[in-house]
């Protein structure tokens, strides 16, 4: 081959991957979402002028949410294949001559439709991967972080990120959990129909953000998938000990350690001691049966609803469903199908809200632009995140001026009961006689808000009965419901969730002076800082703690970053003091609960009468956190050193002498007041 025909060769290639390239991104555009398309092209230019001739056509951050003409998204479009091939060709449009661009804070604003405070803009950069999240050493590493040991417990998305967290800063740590690999909550909950209400694309970890989700809300296993895979790419396999439970954790004041009881699933029994210690067992990790009269008796096969018996066939059996909620919601509409009868026993109704896209499938146009366009990825999950944030907060928000006696707590409220009323009267159709049953008796957001997966069209099925459940009781061969009417039964599931309010339930915490976390905490009445670390108990960080709950919507994969940064922050100022205890104080952990508590009283969990799992049996809340998620995520954001205290001793780690370490100072141990975190 000679020189000119290699490079006609060589063209020849080029060409035909640049028409390809073209080809693809005309047919994915196409299927795209035009107000994240206008966002990509406003990117790409920073141009006032196509702002100002489109930009007021996004009215919201949800994909409905836009008054755009045919004629204005095919203009969309079309300039923004123009721009994309201008890129590819490495031939960008040149800005120069224009004096007033578009800066990236009014784009932010452009992707919802409003105005966005600062922290919200911060807070999107860092969901959008612009921004890093990261937490590193001020200079190079402190020698005594060498030898620093963390014990995570727990391998769900709080321990992942937990993990990867301290691998950024090179520290030794050791993940530990019952199960058999990485996922928490998503690999235990494997019944039919199980999934995410949380929108996919922003359930997902800022730093490793997956751009072919099949559904715009994944199902559990697609949601697994992706966070073994996120631990396969991090390699944390090497530090993980699965098979291993840890049952006990016991403060060591000497050794300034955690004594860390573990039993293995062979049933032996071993100690680990670790400097730090973060649990992240998560809140839902407890299963909860009510002990039902009678249930002993029962000859048929039951288990709860996240323990899945997958070698019992419910096919063609009679199945009663215990329970109304989120896991409820979605087993019901999955196995009616295919049941004989389904026997719903409800204690109360639910509030189910419809979300246009909840059942669809992602186009394989909008995958390919997710994957290959940096910019349309980065906008979809802007607005992703800024329509499940806070979603319908307003309804939650008590109006101390308004008066009703149907016990709405708002305008906003009372609206939203009046359309969920509706919805529901359209979704049962023909068969209203249902309407008792399907329509709540308290407030929207009383309870945990629900996506529908079909309830109502599956409580309208010939082989579905929903019974009241208050109070029931078993027989060798059924349930009888609250009305005294007896039904045969094969299987019975129960969906009646976990113990929320009994955090940390699952561990015998034992911290300083020999005071445990039950003593502190009692059985039901959990507080933390910021829901993250506890006085008295030193060197340790709880994630998913008291108060940390969305209740208004928003992703827990982002509050899951939030806790894991604040704690890598606080053990990164602790080492570069050369410290071996970091402790919250005790009147930082009271002014912020008391504030909290009083945000809480101005939410509707507080206040109306509707039974939750957000409040523990003396009727306080203490799941769910008042603040919006860029709120928390402020709060956050610094390790305040005046609420730390700093404790050092007169050796490091490796046998050094400390003094020449620490600023002052002789005793043996000395406690000092955190002034220079």
């Amino acid at each position: 081959m000679t020189l000119e025909q290699d490079h006609e060769s060589r063209y020849s290639r080029a060409q035909s991957e640049s028409n390809s390239f073209q080809d693809e991104l005309r047919a994915a555009i196409d299927q795209g979402e035009p107000q994240t398309e206008l966002l990509v092209l406003l990117e790409l230019t920073r141009s006032r002028a196509q702002a100002s001739k489109w930009a007021s056509g996004i009215t919201g951050p949800n994909l409905w949410d836009h008054s755009f003409t045919d004629e204005d998204i095919r203009s969309i479009r079309d300039e923004l294949h123009e721009a994309l091939m201008s890129r590819q060709r490495q031939q960008p449009k040149s800005n120069s001559g224009l004096d007033d661009l578009l800066d990236f804070d009014e784009l932010l604003d452009l992707a919802g439709g409003e105005r966005l405070s600062p922290v919200y803009h911060d807070l999107a950069k860092k969901e959008m991967g612009v921004q890093p999240d990261t937490v590193n050493w001020t200079g190079a590493p402190p020698e005594i972080a060498k030898d620093l040991r963390v014990g995570i417990i727990g391998a769900g998305p709080s321990g992942i990120t937990s993990a990867i967290r301290m691998k950024h800063l090179d520290l030794e740590f050791t993940i530990f959990d019952s199960a058999e690999d990485f996922g928490g909550t998503w690999l235990h909950n494997t019944y039919p129909g199980c999934g995410v209400d949380i929108a996919s694309h922003y359930f997902s970890f800022s730093y490793d953000q997956k751009s072919d989700w099949s559904r715009y809300y994944a199902k559990q296993p697609e949601i697994l998938d992706y966070l073994q895979g996120v631990a396969e790419r991090a390699k944390l396999h090497a530090n993980a000990r699965f098979g291993t439970e840890v049952v006990a954790a016991r403060f060591d004041e000497s050794a300034h350690e955690w004594e860390l009881t573990v039993h293995s699933k062979e049933g032996e029994v071993s100690t680990e001691r670790v400097d730090i210690l973060i649990t992240a067992v998560g809140l839902l990790s407890s299963p909860k049966i009510p002990d039902f009269p009678g249930l002993a008796k029962f000859q048929g096969k039951y288990f709860h609803a996240a323990q899945w018996d997958h070698k019992v066939d419910y096919k063609n059996k009679r199945v009663a469903l215990v329970g109304t909620g989120a896991s409820a919601n979605q087993i019901g509409p999955t196995i009616a199908p295919d049941v004989d009868e389904l026997v719903v026993i409800q204690r109360s109704a639910q509030w189910n809200v419809a979300v246009e896209n909840y059942m669809k499938e992602v186009s394989d146009g909008e995958k390919w632009l997710l994957a290959n366009i940096p910019e349309y990825q980065r906008w979809f999950r802007a607005r992703t995140m800024l329509s499940q944030n806070d979603s319908l907060r307003p309804a939650a928000e008590v109006d101390p001026e308004w008066s009703s006696n149907d016990g709405s707590i708002s305008a906003e409220n009372a609206r939203l009961w009046t359309e969920l009323t509706q919805y529901i009267k359209d979704e049962l159709g023909d068969r209203q006689d249902l309407l008792p049953k399907a329509v709540p008796d308290y407030p929207p957001f009383t309870k945990r808000m629900l996506r529908d997966n079909g309830w109502y069209r599956m409580m309208r099925r010939d082989n579905v009965d929903v019974v009241p459940g208050r109070e029931v009781q078993f027989t060798s061969d059924g349930i009888v419901d609250a009305n005294g009417k007896e039904h045969k039964v094969d299987i019975v599931v129960f969906a009646t969730g976990f113990e929320a309010s009994r955090a940390l339930g699952s561990l015998q915490i034992e911290g300083r002076t020999g005071r445990t976390i039950r003593d502190v905490w009692g059985e039901d009445d959990p507080r933390a800082h910021l829901g993250i670390t506890v006085p008295g108990f030193p060197n340790m960080f709880v994630m998913y703690g008291p108060n940390t709950n969305i209740g208004t919507g928003g992703s827990i994969i982002l509050q899951a970053e939030t806790w894991t940064r604040y704690a890598a922050e606080a053990i990164v100022k602790m080492v570069e003091a050369n410290a071996v205890e970091i402790e919250c104080k005790p009147e930082a952990m009271d002014e912020y609960n008391r504030a909290m508590d009083a945000r809480l009283a101005e939410m509707i969990w507080a206040v109306s009468s509707g039974s939750t799992w957000y409040r523990n049996s003396a009727g306080r809340v203490v799941s769910n956190m008042p603040w919006p998620t860029p709120e928390y995520w402020n709060l956050t954001r610094q390790v305040k050193q005046e609420d730390y205290t700093l404790r050092f001793s007169n050796e490091d780690r490796s046998g050094n002498e400390a003094q020449k370490y620490r600023p002052s100072g002789k005793d043996a141990e000395l406690e000092i007041e955190a002034k220079s975190l």
